[in-house]
């Protein structure tokens, strides 16, 4: 015998079907992501299901001027600024007559005839932005963490030395035997900075302890618990907003300059948020705030917890199957608790 639950749950499905709004999340296409045979079978599965790609733009516009966005519409979403999304995924898009969003972040963009990482080029942006195909909104100028916490995680061993990141932590200066700490992206907190002569001295503890390794790490947290903590600095909240501001800032008017358009929409780097950011983002207009958590939204999006499913070696029926799920409110509502 049913019973009334059930019944409810498939009346629920019924009436929440194409009012869940997925937003989906890619960062290659080709090889090291969705290869480009199945992202044109996404598109293929889009097109078949009759939704509307939206741009982060377009659902501002809708917002506002609706109050909610049209049933049945889906969002694609690359982050960081690859080039491969140019030379993959922009053919296609308008192949489909399909539009995506790109979250870029602008200390990265090479010269298209002298290319080293990967990255796209301001002319490839230039051209990306103007299409019309792509809205280009912010995903912070560096992409770079912060120490926020004491616990030692490990210490910079030779492959860190050319780590971007772990650089970035020593200001170039890293050396092995460094201290890693706790981290996250340098939106979500306030940091703790390691100082060379805190390091140094670290160093000099780690380097004459004659243990094996997972003792001189438990050995080394006692020294920092102890001792060395009181040589690091602590960011008070007005250097943490004046560092945050700074990389902020230098994004918007990156893409200011190359797209001639004001982005509003804010990607958080490693999906690390924080409400004090919030803020700060805020004064300076940003509207929307795009999350790494799985699920759906709502036709009423909540703009500032956005969710997302992460795409990065989908088969198209996987890619199906989320798209089912996260276009329909209810499903997408259970996905996101059971995720």
């Amino acid at each position: 015998m049913i019973t009334i639950s059930l019944i409810l749950i498939i009346i629920a499905i019924i009436i929440t079907e194409k009012r869940g709004i997925p937003w989906f999340l890619y960062h290659h296409i080709g090889e090291n992501g969705v290869s480009k045979e199945w992202f044109e079978e996404h598109l293929k599965i889009i097109d078949r299901l009759k939704m509307k790609t939206l741009r982060n733009r377009d659902v501002k516009t809708s917002l506002e001027e609706k109050g909610k966005l049209d049933k049945n519409s889906i969002l694609l979403t690359f982050d960081d600024g690859y080039y491969n999304n140019y030379k993959y995924a922009h053919p296609l898009l308008k192949k489909y007559n399909m539009k995506a969003t790109i979250y870029l972040n602008t200390a990265y963009m090479e010269d298209e005839k002298n290319r080293k990482f990967e990255y796209l080029s301001w002319k490839e942006i230039e051209e990306m932005s103007e299409s019309g195909v792509w809205d280009i909104q912010l995903h912070s100028h560096r992409h770079m963490p912060i120490f926020v916490n004491i616990n030692l995680e490990r210490v910079v061993e030779e492959k860190d030395l050319l780590d971007r990141d772990i650089q970035y932590l020593y200001s170039g200066k890293a050396k092995i035997g460094y201290p890693i700490l706790g981290k996250r992206g340098e939106y979500s907190s306030k940091g703790i900075i390691v100082t060379e002569h805190a390091a140094e001295k670290f160093k000099n503890f780690y380097d004459n302890l004659n243990l094996e390794y997972s003792e001189k790490i438990k050995e080394c947290q006692k020294y920092i618990d102890t001792s060395l903590k009181d040589w690091f600095k602590y960011e008070d909240d007005t250097m943490a907003e004046r560092r945050i501001s700074m990389d902020l800032d230098e994004n918007i008017r990156k893409i200011k300059e190359h797209c001639r358009i004001t982005p509003t929409f804010f990607c958080w780097p490693w999906g690390h948020k924080n409400k004090m950011t919030v803020d700060i983002m805020k004064r300076k207009g940003i509207y929307g705030f795009v999350t790494t958590r799985k699920g759906t939204n709502s036709l009423k999006i909540d703009v500032e917890n956005i969710k997302r499913v992460e795409l990065r070696k989908f088969t198209p029926l996987k890619f199906k199957l989320n798209v089912l799920v996260t276009r329909n409110y209810f499903l997408g509502r259970v996905y996101q608790l059971l995720s």
